[in-house]
């Protein structure tokens, strides 16, 4: 037995040896490992990478150096979609901000690489350990694109109830973009920030700085990046957002009086009382209920889109008594608080009440009795005009597959594909989210969000990676001037905001100009025009237009007045009075003009049109042609511009036009630049006259030839 136990003790201490070496083999190797192994090798399996990760699932997360907001400093703003590290929660109490739970995260700043660690309001950030907190729900959301989930889950962890079902949109996210983009088809306020509304053809003149109104004098085409913000369902995934994608048929156990109550109060619908049809007293309250139990929506919607609608002091579309300045026509008596037919015009509210008088027409003119009847019109009666209104509403949009509130702004799931982007009871891009707003409030206060809820979320093919952000609100972006001039002179060209560089040939005696020049946008700074001295030779002048966003513009303009003899850089055959060279045949080609001078040594020369192109040789030449000549570091040193003694408007040809435009010259009613003057006086009197106009007129009839 003692043998037994000995060799069993023996075996085991061999056992142990075993592992023992096994262990230090196991170490060296390791050791061996990290010494041998590349560091970027090491770099990819870093502690980062088990690191707890999450989403900032707002709009903007303000980053502090410490958790809450007494005695810390804001050290970054982390924008919605930003990837970071999670790390401890710290928990304080009776911070005035009331977000008591902080999150210390860390990510690396896109706009330059910087790294930044800080505390955030811990609801901000979505952690990804919540992934796994509750299998049934990743089973419930697994349709929907991982850049979604993040947002779902928060809400899903604050309100267990409710519940998300993806739709597709019938087409991608770019496409759908731009046809929200269209003209008149999302507005926002002409009075928000200049960078948020479009300045796209038609919605903004560049010239005069204005932006066109669609809809009165206050609604404005909104910005391409700003549809994108409202358009991308990432956005919205807040808790009280997330209610424009909430069902809208009619559930009676969630939406109770009290919750329209809720909706109600502080507005003027509150603690109102009209008749309904049977004569019968009653209030708002009881009015939305009905009217959504009749037609199958949700009561809580119907209040909120009249507030959305009117604004909760109501409007002249609830007032009853209403004299139209524009249309010149009174329509007391009648309501319309959904502003049915109140389409985009100087007058909506008129057309909105004319709904309300007249109803739907046939092709002859004459009342459609079905269709009024079907809706109660007219609406003489507040209870006519909300159940009337209520019933269009679910019939024309809810009943229609539109059972949402983005949907009724966004149609991207049409029932009929030909409806993509039409059939939109809003212009208003922030209507939905305003209206979702208002839907959550009434929930809060009736103290029923808790309750299961079904909420149907667009999912779009296309979808950028991060959440599309509102752009900054960095002002107006024209950076155009308006107007351009130099007192006494005429600009070659003539002045058009999209040209920048300009032309002006001066004599010897001019030693400064004034230059006058204004912003088309009244946001926008203009620096570089006044009184400026010229030198010899050529004089750039640069005119710098500063946009409110701080985008620039630079207008040059090149003045010669060329002081010396021009044959210390050339010679040339042609004729020369001052700074302009004649003596040119009508016809004669740019390159044969071209082969008409000379160059002293170390100086080139440049043959372009007034616009400052380059001119094929080939092609004819016009009077304000000019010649550049730049020394061997390539400055400009001298400008002479041609003319073609007739040719004052500059388009090659000797004919009727440019008998039309030295007699408006001459009538003082037009202008002509400066060589086009000089082509002007076809009988070298040195004065553009009445003679000149007879010189060109027999030219044109082929009785005399002008003297070149």
């Amino acid at each position: 037995m003692r043998k037994k136990v000995t060799y069993m003790f023996a075996k085991t201490q061999n056992s142990m040896r075993r592992a023992i070496v096994r262990a230090c083999a196991t170490a060296l190797s390791c050791a061996l490992l990290l010494i041998y192994l590349p560091s970027d090798k090491m770099a990819g399996r870093s502690l980062a990478d088990e690191a707890p990760m999450g989403t900032i699932i707002v709009d903007s997360a303000n980053v502090r150096n410490n958790p809450g907001t007494v005695n810390t400093t804001v050290i970054d703003v982390a924008r919605n979609g930003t990837r970071v590290t999670v790390g401890d929660v710290v928990t304080i109490s009776g911070d005035p901000s009331g977000s008591n739970v902080w999150c210390k995260i860390s990510y690396t700043r896109s706009s330059d690489g910087a790294a930044i660690t800080g505390y955030v309001v811990d609801s901000f950030v979505s952690k990804d350990a919540d992934i796994n907190a509750d299998p049934d729900f990743e089973t419930e959301i697994a349709a929907f694109p991982e850049s979604y989930k993040s947002y779902l889950r928060a809400l899903h962890k604050s309100h267990p109830k409710w519940h998300f079902t993806p739709i597709n949109a019938l087409k991608d996210f770019d496409s759908t973009v731009s046809v929200q983009s269209r003209l008149g088809v999302s507005l926002i306020e002409n009075s928000v920030n200049d960078a948020w509304k479009s300045t796209e053809p038609g919605a903004y003149d560049w010239n005069t700085g204005t932006f066109t109104p669609y809809d009165g004098q206050t609604w404005v085409n909104a910005s391409k990046a700003v549809v994108k913000y409202y358009l991308d369902p990432r956005n919205m995934m807040t808790e009280d957002m997330i209610f424009q994608f909430l069902n809208l048929s009619y559930d009676p156990k969630y939406q109770t009086i009290e919750s329209v109550t809720g909706m109600l109060s502080g507005t003027f619908m509150a603690n109102r009382q009209f008749n309904d049809w049977d004569g019968n007293p009653c209030s708002y309250e009881k009015t939305f209920m009905n009217a959504g139990a009749a037609y199958n929506a949700n009561p809580v919607f119907l209040a909120a889109k009249v507030l959305q609608e009117v604004s909760a002091n109501g409007s002249n579309s609830t007032s009853g008594n209403y004299y139209s300045s524009y249309y010149k026509k009174s329509y007391n008596g009648y309501y319309n608080y959904f502003n049915i037919g109140a389409s985009s015009g100087p007058d909506p509210v008129a057309k909105g009440l004319a709904f309300a008088r007249d109803g739907y027409t046939n092709p002859d003119g004459t009342p459609n009795s079905a269709k009024n009847n079907e809706y109660y019109l007219p609406w003489r009666t507040p209870y006519f005009a909300i159940m009337g209104g209520s019933k269009w509403i679910a019939n024309v949009y809810l009943n229609a597959g539109q059972n949402s509130i983005y949907l009724m702004k966004f149609n991207v799931i049409p029932k009929d594909g030909t409806q993509f982007g039409n059939h939109q009871y809003m212009t208003n891009i922030r209507g939905a989210a305003s209206e979702a707003k208002k839907m959550y409030n009434a929930y809060s206060k009736a103290g029923i969000l808790d309750t299961d809820m079904s909420f149907a979320i667009p999912v779009y093919s296309g979808l950028p990676e991060s959440p599309c952000l509102l752009p900054r609100e960095s002002g107006n972006p024209n950076d155009y001037l308006k107007d351009l001039s130099i007192s006494g002179y005429v600009l070659t060209p003539v002045f058009d905001p999209t040209i920048t560089e300009y032309s002006l040939v001066v004599s010897a005696s001019c030693t400064s100009v004034h230059i006058d020049a204004s912003p088309a946008s009244d946001k926008a700074k203009v620096s570089g025009s006044g009184d400026v001295a010229l030198g010899n030779g050529v004089t750039t002048i640069q005119i710098n237009c500063v946009a409110e966003n701080g985008s620039s513009k630079v207008y040059t303009i090149d003045v010669a007045r060329n002081t010396d003899s021009y044959d210390s850089y050339f010679t040339t055959t042609l004729a020369s009075e001052g700074n302009f060279i004649g003596g040119i045949t009508p016809g004669t080609t740019a390159g044969d003009v071209k082969a008409m001078f000379t160059l002293a040594e170390g100086y080139t020369l440049t043959y372009v049109n007034m616009n400052g192109q380059s001119k094929d040789d080939a092609t004819a030449v016009c009077s304000g042609d000019l010649i550049e000549i730049m020394d061997a570091e390539g400055k400009k040193v001298y400008i002479c511009a041609l003319f073609v003694r007739g040719d004052a408007n500059c388009d090659g040809k000797i004919s009727a036009a440019d008998l039309t435009l030295i007699c408006r010259y001459i009538l003082g009613e037009g202008n002509i630049n400066e060589a086009g003057k000089h082509a002007a006086d076809s009988n070298k009197d040195g004065k553009i006259s009445a003679a000149d106009l007879t010189r060109i007129c027999k030219h044109v009839l082929g009785e005399v030839t002008i003297e070149q």
